[in-house]
């Protein structure tokens, strides 16, 4: 995918048209190389190559062989042989490379497609926990299983002639979803046996990245998340700070510049434009602030 033909969010649509993908109406894509042979086939499953996108759908990958570098939300995770990460919708996903015969499963679908009615509060708190834990290392049984229902799925992908197929797909992810929900939870309970402190500091760093992610196209200021927060500034910086070893004006900041940049490359507005959008004062206010982030003025970053 060219970086000039990336835009500021990804949809299904745009997943789908990779050589690999099998998809359900653009709800539901599956993508592996699981087997293929030749080596030079890894990059054809990449979902967000060397960029940064903003997802409109939630994507779980499975790393069977080799590994995948990436990012998300600036932050950068290398998962290995028998991880899964997942990247949530409106998350922000850059992937940076594969090791060397790397093999892996893709699930993309939209939230409507994974329809969860019951348990709904243990979804909620799980979907918490992957966001600050999106790569896991879970047991083996659940990688056979997982694998096992992602392959039957694919077969019934390919029957395009039954008319039974998306219900069968549905009855697929519905077991998958309850088991990875079985294993997800019990490793959330390990975790929040270890440390209770660390569990606080965790919960005001979810609340932060969410209400960043809501608002930092309108606010950049520390002492309106921290109000939102219903916590000091002082104390919103020093817990960021212990937990992911950064200013939590710096990924403020991050986000701003992030959005920037795509918006910039876009090519579908002005530096005008896109100075209102983020709602700076000025243009000039806006180019200082861009320049000292990162070392160029907006019409030279447009044009690099």
């Amino acid at each position: 995918m060219r970086v000039d033909n990336i835009f500021l969010n990804l949809n299904l649509s745009d997943l789908s048209a990779l050589p690999r993908a099998v998809h359900l109406d653009n709800k539901f894509i599956l993508i592996d190389n699981l087997n293929d042979t030749l080596d030079d086939s890894d990059s054809q499953i990449s979902p967000f190559e060397n960029y940064p996108i903003k997802l409109s759908f939630t994507i779980v990958m499975i790393v069977i062989k080799g590994g995948i570098k990436l990012k998300i939300n600036l932050q950068e995770f290398e998962a290995r042989k028998g991880d899964t990460i997942t990247v949530l919708k409106g998350n922000i996903g850059e992937f940076c490379g594969l090791l060397p015969n790397t093999r892996m499963a893709v699930i993309a679908f939209t939230d409507e497609f994974f329809n969860v009615v019951k348990r709904i509060n243990t979804a909620i708190s799980i979907q918490q926990f992957i966001y600050t834990n999106p790569l896991l290392h879970p047991e083996q049984e659940f990688l056979d299983e997982a694998i096992d229902i992602y392959c039957k799925m694919k077969e019934k992908l390919a029957e395009a002639d039954n008319c039974f197929r998306e219900g069968t797909i549905q009855g697929y992810t519905q077991v998958l979803l309850y088991i990875a929900f079985y294993y997800f939870d019990k490793i959330r309970r390990e975790h929040i046996d270890d440390s209770s402190g660390y569990n606080r500091n965790q919960e005001i760093y979810t609340d932060f990245m969410k209400a960043v992610q809501e608002n930092y196209m309108r606010e950049r200021s520390i002492m309106y998340y921290a109000d939102l927060l219903c916590i000091t500034p002082k104390y919103l910086s020093q817990v960021i700070k212990s937990v992911t070893g950064r200013l939590a004006g710096e990924w403020i900041s991050d986000y701003v510049i992030l959005e920037a940049k795509a918006l910039l490359k876009s090519n579908k507005y002005t530096v005008q434009q896109v100075c209102d959008m983020l709602n700076f004062a000025n243009q000039s206010f806006f180019g200082k602030y861009f320049k000292r982030k990162t070392g160029m003025s907006p019409k030279i970053y447009i044009n690099s």
